[in-house]
């Protein structure tokens, strides 16, 4: 047989638990639950006086129902306990999704970090102590033993919560990022790419760009990948749409932005550069952004294209080592 109370094994014929020291009466179940709930009543009905009027008020009362004040301290304790672990939790959310977010799109994970950095101080600046009044002045005490005094919840507030549902929270986390990450992928880059593309379907049209950061998780390095190509499309339209999307896009800053062709990078330029040919094509500076901006790219592995006979065979080369080496697309790079 075992103790109703707390379990453990007992002989026949015992008394009283060992363990726990409960009497073993031969009482029905509904006979104990009665008697338990009779201690329990007797125990509210046990009276003391309030301490700041007086009163008769039950020994576990919060609040004095005649003065309305506060009479037990731990309430002021509890609650602290109670916010602190739900900023606690809060925090160690926003620090595990600024991580995750951090990889993916560093703007969202500095703004997550610093939440839960902002969390991390709301968590001690919430008072433990009753606050002071009339009738329960306190001391001011100094301003390290208030700080001591703060530092003392952490006994009560585990620093590192235990999640209820911890798997749902780690596994959650890193998925959210990611779809943070592909959004701003899209919305920021691929959405440029994809409205200079509607613009002119005459010209663009059979023609597919897929625009995103390095890895879709480096914000500094773009990659504009030009996936396929329409046969009745010349160089000057391919080199079009990239100095659209340059204009579209020249408001934002980039360490480097590459030129790929299906997946392989074949060139890559400066930001400050990828920002300059963007001003200059919203300038109307046709020569510049025609003839100077092959010599501004630098082919992958190698040095500075270098232009050769003319300015127009030396972006036709460009175009040729762009895109033109594969057999679908050699006809289109040779049209101009």
């Amino acid at each position: 047989m075992r103790c109703p109370e707390c379990h453990t094994p007992y002989e026949a014929n015992a008394a009283s638990c060992a363990n726990c020291g409960l009497l073993l009466l031969k009482l029905s179940p509904h006979r104990r639950s009665a008697d338990l709930a009779t201690n329990k009543r007797r125990a509210a009905d046990k009276m003391a006086p309030c301490k700041f009027c007086g009163s008769d008020i039950p020994e576990a009362a919060i609040r004095c129902k005649h003065c309305s004040e506060i009479v037990n301290d731990e309430f002021y304790r509890e609650r602290a306990q109670r916010t602190r672990s739900r900023i606690n939790h809060a925090s160690w959310v926003a620090y595990i999704f600024g991580l995750g977010a951090l990889l993916v799109f560093r703007p969202v994970g500095l703004v997550s970090i610093a939440a839960g950095l902002l969390l991390s101080i709301a968590y001690y600046a919430i008072p433990v102590e009753p606050p002071a009044s009339k009738k329960n002045p306190r001391p001011r005490l100094p301003f390290w033993q208030r700080v001591k005094q703060q530092v003392k919840m952490e006994r009560i507030a585990i620093p590192i919560p235990n999640f209820p549902k911890r798997k749902l929270v780690f596994v959650g986390t890193p998925l959210i990022a990611a779809i943070v990450g592909y959004s701003a992928n899209v919305i920021l880059l691929q959405q440029p790419v994809d409205d200079v593309l509607r613009s002119n379907p005459a010209a663009f049209a059979g023609m597919h760009v897929s625009a995103h950061y390095e890895y879709y998780m480096v914000p500094g390095v773009v990659v504009y990948d030009l996936r396929t190509i329409g046969i009745r499309q010349t160089p000057i339209d391919v080199h079009t749409a990239f100095l659209e999307f340059a204009k579209k896009v020249r408001d934002k800053r980039y360490k480097r932005v590459e030129l790929s062709y299906r997946g392989t990078t074949k060139f890559s330029i400066d930001g400050a550069s990828f920002h300059k040919i963007g001003d200059e094509y919203a300038k109307r500076n046709f020569d510049y952004v025609l003839y100077t901006v092959p010599r501004l790219f630098h082919r992958e592995g190698t040095d500075v294209v270098k232009p050769i006979a003319s300015d127009r065979d030396a972006l036709l080369q460009f175009h040729r080592q762009w895109y033109g080496n594969d057999q679908l697309t050699r006809s289109v790079s040779n049209g101009m």
